[in-house]
């Protein structure tokens, strides 16, 4: 039950027309300044099996209390809702798509949501984490983001020097601090310009179990 609540974090938030089955995207930015309202996601998580669950994205503005209000049945699961870390995010398609800009769309419980993830394993190991102080996921998706100059981003390291960018955090977290295993770093990295990449497809996704924060990767920055 544990793995079905960790599920994962993968809507930063992007606003897509849809025509069909295929969709344009409007990038939004996130937050510009701390002052404004943070953007939240949601999402519905459908899942066939451990290794096979499929990630729903709110595809038309929700609210907390619509989100909460949905009665979900028997093979679903709502993921808590997530805040953003890039200044823009979009994906560039659904994982099942042959091509860019082409979306899986559909009603679930009253509401549009697009497939946007699909998470293939569960339960990645990660190393040196004995403690089960995090928690692992490779999630198949196409997802770019951008980090504008000037940013400082977590960048969680493994003890084999891989780097993960954190990408979103849990919209409802009691604390900003995450709990990592000793032989794990965080860096704070401050960038000069303006930096736009994809995710690796699939990514693994990390998350701190005391939190719930999300680094994404491996990346090189």
């Amino acid at each position: 039950m544990k793995h079905l609540l960790f599920l994962l974090s993968i809507s930063v938030i992007s606003t897509v027309i849809i025509s069909c089955e295929e969709v344009e995207y409007t990038e939004i930015p996130e937050e510009e300044t701390v002052t404004e309202t943070k953007r939240i996601g949601f999402e519905l998580v459908q899942i066939i099996s451990m290794d096979s669950i499929l990630v729903w994205a709110n595809n038309e503005i929700l609210t907390q209390e619509e989100f909460d209000s949905i009665q979900i049945t028997s093979g679903w699961q709502k993921n808590e809702p997530r805040e953003g870390m890039p200044d823009y995010a979009k994906f560039l398609r659904s994982p099942d798509a042959g091509e860019d800009r082409e979306f899986t769309s559909a009603e679930h419980f009253g509401f549009q949501w697009l497939f946007n993830a699909q998470i293939v394993d569960s339960n990645a190991e990660l190393p040196e984490n004995e403690d089960g102080l995090l928690s692992g996921r490779y999630i198949a998706k196409y997802h770019q983001v951008t980090f504008n100059e000037g940013r400082t981003l977590s960048i969680l390291i493994s003890p084999q020097g891989e780097e993960y960018v954190l990408i979103s955090r849990d919209a409802n977290r009691i604390t900003d601090i995450p709990v990592i295993p000793e032989t794990w770093q965080i860096e704070e990295r401050e960038i000069n310009d303006s930096i736009t990449f994809d995710l690796p497809n699939p990514t693994l996704n990390i998350r701190a179990e005391n939190n719930q924060d999300s680094w994404q990767g491996p990346v090189i920055l």
